[in-house]
């Protein structure tokens, strides 16, 4: 990737896909796992940085590349096959994730990513991938951006591959809880939207499960039957109202709760469920996916919040431009986010894309890419989705943590 600088937008993100869509040899390590992801996110931001900022976004998506090269061998090269049709194969590599055949794995994805097109993976993939919580839950953010940040085709479907390894590592650890509930009966008395969020407020306390890693998580509330006596009754409604109700709690938990879990675990706590939800359509049964995605955030909150949810959160107004405010803490942030004059905010969109593209962080990456899709998709709540990332830049800044290796996959 050393001349990357005589390399159009597109054709750089081809080439690190091409180097990214091949499999380790080993297990994903947090880095490995999140690359394709990363590199989506990434290629998405790359439009809304501020032209000064660029060359340094454009050298982010190189690293790539690089750190994915030097994790490790490559996985020998798939075997050739052959389907009938784009289903036959969906279907065969389904089967072959439950079976936890890795080389099979490898070599239907491959034929996959090769004949399907970007928005044909969520269709075929949906119902295999989102109850899954192997490879830390992600296939379902790959799915839902795919389509949307690569409508030429840089980013190859092949990219599946190294993540369909990783969920068939793991092909038993998936969310069941919601698969023989009984249609919801008499409906709650306050709206289904309200019904979901005090749902999500009434979530326990469970304390962390000797990891914080995603599969202990959510295997917790499930385990421990949190979910079900929860969420139930409360995940048949509209996807629509599920996901403004659901990610409204992700983003209040970033925004309400100590930053002890802002860059790994609140972050996820939004970008999980907002992919679920983004394919949810493509599911045999949409509920399914709002099922999984209320787990997601009850997941998290039962193992890592300390705080009570409020549905209404006002920050003092901190008196301050957002760039300074970025410099102090999160809480700052956040505030001068809020109480931002209507007419910055798109000033702000730029500020947080650039800031995100040029550091170092996938999580912080994705999590901005999160925050400016939930704004758009909800403009009725942007100003709580800008603050929500502008708090998570704010805990980067005050946590300088370039050197430190912490990961939460």
């Amino acid at each position: 990737m050393a001349s990357f600088d005589d390399l159009s937008d597109a054709e750089l993100i081809a080439a690190v896909a091409s180097v990214v869509r091949i499999p380790r040899t080993k297990p994903a390590d947090s880095f490995v796992l999140h690359a394709p992801l990363e590199l989506a996110a990434r290629a998405a931001l790359l439009p809304r940085v501020a032209p000064s900022e660029r060359v340094a976004a454009r050298a982010q998506i190189a690293a790539i590349a690089t750190g994915f090269e030097a994790f490790g061998p490559a996985a020998p090269a798939p075997r050739d096959c052959t389907f009938d049709s784009l289903a036959d194969g969906a279907t065969r590599l389904a089967d072959s994730i439950a079976a936890g055949d890795l080389d099979e794995v490898d070599a239907v994805a491959a034929w996959l990513g090769r004949h399907a097109r970007n928005d044909d993976l969520a269709p075929l993939l949906a119902d295999a991938i989102v109850p899954s919580l192997a490879a830390a839950a992600h296939g379902s953010i790959f799915l839902f951006q795919m389509p949307r940040v690569a409508p030429r085709g840089e980013l190859t479907g092949e990219l599946l591959r190294p993540l369909a390894r990783e969920v068939a590592r793991n092909s038993d650890w998936q969310l069941r809880w919601f698969r023989d509930r009984e249609p919801a009966g008499t409906s709650p008395s306050a709206g289904p939207g309200e019904a979901l969020f005090s749902a999500l407020q009434a979530t326990p306390r469970l304390g962390v499960p000797g990891s914080d890693f995603i599969y202990p998580l959510m295997s917790q509330v499930e385990r421990e039957g949190v979910a079900a006596r929860l969420l139930s009754e409360v995940t048949t409604l509209e996807v629509g109202a599920a996901a403004r109700v659901t990610l409204r709690a992700a983003a209040l938990s970033m925004l309400q709760e100590p930053g002890d879990h802002a860059a790994y675990g609140w972050s996820h706590c939004l970008t999980m469920p907002q992919a679920v939800l983004g394919i949810a359509r493509w599911c045999a049964d949409p509920t399914t996916a709002i099922a999984v995605a209320a787990t997601y955030v009850a997941g998290f909150r039962a193992a890592l919040a300390v705080r009570p949810l409020e549905a209404r959160w006002v920050p003092d107004d901190p008196g301050i431009s957002v760039g300074a405010a970025l410099e102090i803490d999160p809480g700052q942030a956040r505030a001068a986010v809020w109480h931002a004059p209507v007419e910055q905010l798109g000033a702000i969109v730029t500020l947080l894309a650039t800031r995100a593209a040029t550091h170092h962080d996938a999580h912080l990456v994705k999590y901005t890419l999160a925050c400016l899709d939930a704004a758009y998709a909800h403009p009725e709540d942007a100003r709580l989705y800008l603050s929500a990332a502008a708090s998570l830049h704010g805990w980067w800044i005050e946590h300088d943590l370039t050197s430190t290796a912490l990961t939460s996959a």
